[in-house]
């Protein structure tokens, strides 16, 4: 049986500062993941505690594809210095 895909979300620190223990008790799920945004770009990425021990025993592959996914977004979002406005339209 194949484990079910990592559940991403970006989420805004003002969105973060609103909905904290909602992103808190989602954070419970081993597979939630959350990409703290700042003016739009990834600044953090959140995880819960059974989360990061399974991380330090061992990377799983959906753990290995969301680093791989971050980089790639953070560094485009730098090598193409998008502006605020491009960023909005792409959910960023």
């Amino acid at each position: 049986m194949a484990s079910s895909p990592s559940r991403v979300r970006f989420i805004g620190s003002r969105e973060l500062h609103r909905d904290l223990p909602k992103v808190l008790e989602n954070l419970e799920d081993p597979d939630s993941r959350y990409v703290l945004t700042i003016h739009s770009k990834p600044k953090a990425v959140m995880i819960g505690a059974e989360a990061f021990l399974s991380l330090l025993r061992g990377a799983t592959p959906e753990d290995r594809l969301l680093a791989l996914q971050l980089g790639a977004l953070v560094q485009g979002l730098e090598a193409a210095g998008v502006d605020a406005d491009e960023r909005d339209l792409v959910g960023v």
